[in-house]
């Protein structure tokens, strides 16, 4: 039986405790200290060898070498994340062939609001953030329940931002295949004890489409291009800190954020050879994200805290319009399959309260804990129950928790580091959860190490998945998806080896991990055509892996890395292979930094993809991609980059060939 959680115990431990750095902002000197110090995967900074989870940090530096015009291209050479696109509208976030709602997306640790289905989670939330506003971002992979909760069974990316700190103002252009941006940061520097910042970016995505031709088995005609979420797009971020420059350090921070985005989507004629069932039907998207946050820093001899309230909103309005003709008798029985109108309204609503300390007891042991309380909401048309068409009925449901977690960095002698941790977390729709974790990092000596992790985690059904009654015209045909009242939480297992070691210039790691999934949350089709699905839990998948990593820094110009990733993902209960993984990925990296004020970075690598699977078919392929970043004075540098040089494509799984991006930046 679930025990309830006293509320008064978690309030207090709440406001109790505190927390310094939760944002996950490490004030580094440099990039090396950048690049050598984690804060995310224990909630304070650990150095990145040291710490038993499987972290990873990419720099502004790496970004600006990448020439990433938006977050998911600042990814794409991170270790076993799987970024595919998911049906042209956005990407998948899959860490360790986990699902792409299993992976915690956090700016500066708080949890951004956003779509919460099953196959929209996350699939849209890194092309909602500004690059250019981007310190560094942290990536731990494998279970995170323990500190961050719900969410976090796959891993956590914290998308860390920059704080103002150095008077400046900084422009930046650049275009390619996919987008054309533009933007702008303003740092006012310090003005007595205020520092503030305000950055800005505008977007616009270019169409990109894929043609299509089907006939099914009843003579109907699927013909044309699909072209999906196209248009203009703004981000606008506000950052002022106040410093009371006193001996505890504190400090009052204040954050805004705004973007919105006014997209549109095209879709193909469909015909029989005596009706036209959809014509030149499009859909306009118009969705606007809101966030707010407040916290107050500070930090004694033994202690580090912050307190934090944050809030998040997004809302999404999106009209169809199908320029078909009259269908006479059919009319009727036709127009909730293809409605001439149809539109949807979404609120999403994020609040939240947190407190958390580290405290540091002695030398042996450094302790991690706080709480706290989540609200969030949705109202929205696609939870009304209505038919598609003109006419829908809005309504609202909501989740609330409180949650309490604590964790101890015990350095048990020279050579041993154990990281104990659990979370206790209650919902008003769940009860409690109990997610333990524990980590160990042996030294053999200062260059080779052993790290193991085991821990739990659990995900709890969304307010979509729980009650959504969708009847949307999406694409050529109208889906209707009911949600389940009576979904449990989804649960995992999970547990990693690794070996780690540098030699000289040489370096390398395999890791084998596996994670067990049970109450899988799917759908389950209600026609014969899989037209109507339902929420269900399902069995479970057990996915295990391995990761190689190894390389060589020829000289302080060259850097040589290989990576392969191996994921055996299967469905336990029918022994299939899961979709929307590879069976393997390989890249070959080779990396040139000259280290110069007006110089030049490069990498160019081939990245190979073994057996993709995406509805039953299996894909194997590999592109080779090049980009290269110019300084040519200390405030001017240029960028280019090509991928996929040899215009390899996979429609079917939307790898569509060449693409390019130029760009420039100056400071002044």
């Amino acid at each position: 039986m679930k025990r309830r959680m006293p509320m008064k115990l978690a309030l207090a431990m709440m406001f109790a405790t505190s927390v310094y750095n939760i944002s996950g902002i490490a004030e580094a000197e440099d990039s090396e200290k950048s690049r050598d110090v984690v804060v995310t995967a224990s909630k304070t900074e650990v150095e990145v060898k040291a710490e038993p989870q499987a972290v990873e940090v990419i720099t502004a530096e790496d970004i600006k070498r990448m020439g990433a015009e938006n977050v998911t291209a600042a990814l794409r050479l991170a270790r076993n994340l799987n970024l595919s696109k998911a049906g042209m509208t956005g990407n998948a976030v899959s860490i360790r062939g986990m699902s792409t709602n299993h992976t915690l997306i956090l700016i500066d640790g708080k949890r951004m609001v956003g779509e919460d289905t099953s196959v929209t989670q996350n699939v849209y939330t890194l092309n909602r953030i500004n690059v250019d506003n981007i310190e560094r971002i942290e990536i731990v992979r494998g279970p995170s329940g323990a500190l961050y909760g719900s969410d976090a069974m796959g891993g956590v990316i914290n998308i860390i931002t920059k704080v103002p700190e150095k008077a400046g103002t900084t422009v930046g252009v650049s275009t390619g295949s996919d987008e054309i941006n533009n933007y702008y940061n303003l740092d006012l520097g310090k003005s007595g004890n205020w520092s503030t910042s305000f950055n800005a970016r505008f977007t616009k995505v270019r169409p990109q489409g894929i043609h299509s031709h089907s006939v099914s088995s009843t003579g109907t005609v699927t013909d044309g291009d699909t072209v999906a979420m196209y248009g203009p797009k703004q981000y606008f971020d506000f950052t002022t800190v106040y410093d009371f420059n006193n001996a505890n350090h504190n400090k009052l921070r204040f954050g805004l954020n705004y973007f919105n985005e006014h997209l549109r989507s095209d879709y193909p004629g469909v015909a029989s050879s005596r009706y036209i069932y959809a014509k030149d039907k499009r859909e306009f998207f118009d969705n606007k994200g809101y966030g707010g946050d407040i916290s107050y820093t500070g930090r004694t001899n033994r202690n580090e805290y912050e307190f934090r309230l944050y809030y998040s909103q997004l809302k999404k309005d999106s009209h169809l319009y199908n320029d078909r003709p009259s269908l006479g008798m059919m009319e009727d029985m036709l127009g909730s399959m293809y409605p001439k109108r149809d539109y949807d309204t979404a609120k999403y609503t994020t609040w939240v309260l947190e407190g958390k300390d580290t405290l540091y007891a002695n030398d042996r042991h450094t302790l991690t804990f706080g709480g706290e309380y989540r609200k969030v909401s949705y109202d929205g048309t696609r939870l009304g129950g209505s038919l598609a068409g003109d006419s829908k009925i809005s309504e609202e449901h909501g989740v609330n928790s409180y949650a309490n977690y604590i964790e101890d960095l015990w350095q048990v002698n020279d050579k041993l580091l154990l990281t104990p941790s659990i979370r206790l977390e209650h919902s008003n729709q769940f009860g409690s959860n109990a997610t333990p974790h524990i980590g160990m990092t042996w030294n053999f000596n200062d260059h080779s190490r052993f790290k193991a992790n085991y821990g739990r985690g659990y995900k709890a059904p969304t307010i979509s998945e729980l009650y959504i009654k969708m009847n949307h015209a999406m694409g050529p045909m109208t889906i209707t998806v009911l949600g389940n009242p009576d979904l449990k939480p989804e649960k995992s297992l999970s547990y990693d080896f690794s070996l780690e070691a540098e030699s000289g210039k040489d370096f390398g790691k395999v890791t084998y991990y596996s994670n067990k999934v049970s109450n899988l949350i799917d759908t389950e089709a209600l026609d014969p055509d899989g037209f109507i699905n339902r929420y269900i839990n399902v069995g479970q998948a057990k996915i295990n892996g391995v990761e190689v990593e190894a390389g060589t820094h020829f000289n302080d110009l060259w850097t040589l890395k290989m990576t392969h990733d191996h994921i055996d993902a299967k469905n336990e209960l029918t022994g299939t292979r899961l979709d929307g993984r590879a069976d393997s990925t390989s890249t070959l990296q080779l990396l040139y930094d000259d280290h110069k004020e007006r110089g030049i970075t490069a990498v160019i690598w081939d990245e190979f993809t073994r057996n993709y699977r995406y509805n039953a078919n299996a894909y194997t392929y590999n592109t080779v991609n090049f980009s290269v970043n110019k300084k040519w004075t200390k405030d001017f540098s240029t960028f280019f980059g090509i991928d996929n040089i040899l215009n390899k494509h996979v429609d079917d799984i939307y790898v569509t060939g060449r693409v390019w991006r130029v760009g420039a930046e100056v400071k002044f």
